[in-house]
């Protein structure tokens, strides 16, 4: 069994991740658990595990230091690193440093499951290495690093390398990633899956063969999105290489395959032994064309600002909601800006915008539906959305997509007559009406209507023009006039009926509203 340790600083996402996926079915114990950075530090000193799943911003010592330090000290644990942080410099400081993969939350199990898979099959060669101490040239120990130990793969890349003859000396090397557009990829699959593999299948050919035959670059791997190329430019060019080489290739490429490509470049790597980061990049930038929709992404000019936290996204869902229910006009607004907050969470990871966007809807749709709001059944107008959000493969495409639901959901709803607000507090009315003889509290009453203590105190004098204590004191002294009317009970015991402990206070409410005292009140009756 392979030996796990999982560190972040909230409990809660330990927990979640120790259930995430089978982990027994990898062959993987979990042996310990960290909620700082000095004790992820001296459970691996402890336990040796193989495997360490943590955040990068964990207190004390990050998660960067401490995968630094056990580099230092040679320890055999490979990193995986799970953050809600997902500026650039953190993932190209991760990879730089030996990192198996960078993870961003929320994780979904699939992700995660790739990650396990890759860090095993890099400890499956590791072991093999520290049995028979072979000495790889380092350009065979790229194939291996890059294709996790996979002995065929590595070994029949590295012989068209060698064929190729390419003269690396006085050269950089920089990772290219190149793939047929996701959007007209998943356009073409669905078409007919069979041209769309031997469309893929050609412009993986003639891009190999394109840097093979100006002997710039060697393939290093292939999958299903995209061909893994490992540029090797002369020093001279290293300032216009893109216009000079890599663009002309594409649109030659695209010219004759009728089909959009896009690119991703990795950082420029001096030496051989700084390749595996540039392709790790190159992955990266070839992934922001869900963002960016541009042909040829460079890693080197990525700059983004992240300003946007997760407190920040969950407030504005809550403004988003509370602008439905009560007919905001910038209701739909505040729906676009939770999208916006989304892209800036989740720059870079498609997945898990996808995910966070189908969070969004789903939470947004239960609450609407809570309220009664919803003129469609709930989970088939889930359903309907999450396949058009699978459809979505840009982020311009997945904005526009949730604004015309919103929009269309929203004008039914306002249609649809009377806002939820109304609903609620008929709902809350009711409630005094049945139980103002009780001693209704503030939370009471807003646990009735599902919402905060402070948003229904507002909700209810917008809704009914006096406060709610106001209001229960006015049910309660319209049942004690018919009391006085029509019973020949004291003071006292009307008071206890209508809800009042304290005979004095009672008393004093009656004559605030009556300008009488109760007895007064019924002897005047009598009169």
């Amino acid at each position: 069994m392979w030996k796990l340790i999982i560190a972040d600083d909230e409990r809660l996402i330990v927990k979640g991740l120790k259930k995430l996926i089978d982990w027994e079915a990898f062959g993987v114990e979990i042996v310990g658990e960290a909620y700082n950075g000095e004790q992820l530090k001296k459970s691996i000193e402890y336990l040796e595990p193989d495997i360490v799943l943590t955040d990068i911003r964990i207190p004390y010592i990050t998660g960067l230091e401490v995968l630094r330090w056990n580099n230092e000290r040679k320890g055999k644990a490979r990193f995986i690193f799970v953050s809600g942080y997902q500026e650039f410099s953190y993932v190209q400081e991760a990879l730089k440093d030996g990192a198996v993969d960078y993870l961003l939350k929320p994780v979904g199990a699939k992700e995660l499951e790739e990650a396990v898979k890759k860090a095993i099959k890099i400890l499956e060669a590791q072991t093999v290495v520290d049995i028979f101490k072979p000495e790889p040239d380092e350009f065979r120990k790229l194939f291996e690093d890059i294709n996790n130990g996979r002995n065929f793969e590595n070994e029949d890349l590295y012989q068209v390398f060698q064929e190729q003859n390419i003269d690396v000396r006085g050269c950089f090397y920089v990772g290219i990633c190149a793939g047929i557009r996701p959007d007209e990829a998943a356009r073409m699959d669905e078409q007919s899956f069979g041209e769309f593999n031997l469309t893929r299948f050609s412009v993986f050919n003639r891009l190999g063969e394109a840097f093979g035959d100006k002997n710039i670059g060697f393939v290093v791997k292939k999958d299903k999105d995209a061909l893994h190329i490992m540029g090797v430019f002369p020093k001279s060019v290293r300032k216009v290489f893109i216009d000079k080489y890599v663009d002309p290739i594409i649109q030659q490429v695209e010219n004759d395959c009728s089909v959009g490509l896009c690119v991703g470049i990795g950082t420029v790597a001096a030496q051989p032994s700084d390749m595996l980061q540039s392709y790790k990049e190159a992955i990266i930038a070839f992934g922001l064309y869900h963002f960016e929709e541009t042909r040829i992404t460079d890693f080197a000019n990525i700059h983004r600002d992240y300003n946007v936290s997760f407190e920040d996204y969950k407030a504005d869902v809550d403004q988003a909601f509370r602008s439905i229910i009560v007919k905001d006009e910038t209701a739909l607004e505040k729906v676009d800006m939770v999208m916006d907050d989304i892209e800036a969470l989740h720059y870079a990871n498609w997945n898990a915008v996808v995910m966070r966007t189908m969070h969004f809807t789903g939470d947004l749709g239960s609450m609407l539906n809570q309220y009664h709001l919803l003129d469609v059944d709930f989970y088939d107008m889930q359903d309907e959305l999450q396949a058009k959000v699978e459809q979505q493969h840009t982020m311009a495409a997945l904005k526009k997509c949730i604004h015309e639901h919103y929009r269309d959901l929203i004008d039914r709803i306002y249609i649809k007559g009377r806002s939820q607000e109304k609903v609620l507090i008929e709902d809350v009315k009711k409630y005094i009406r049945d139980h103002y003889n009780e001693d209704l509290s503030i939370k009471e009453l807003a646990s009735v209507a599902c919402v905060s203590q402070n948003y229904f105190s507002a909700m209810f004098k917008k809704e009914t023009g006096q406060n709610y204590k106001a209001y229960l004191t006015s049910i309660r002294m319209e049942e004690a006039l018919r009391l006085l009317q029509e019973t020949d009970y004291k003071t006292y015991e009307i008071g206890e009926k209508v809800g009042y402990n304290n005979v004095r206070r009672f008393v004093d409410a009656f004559k605030q509203i009556y300008s009488v005292s109760p007895m007064e009140y019924k002897k005047g009756l009598k009169k």
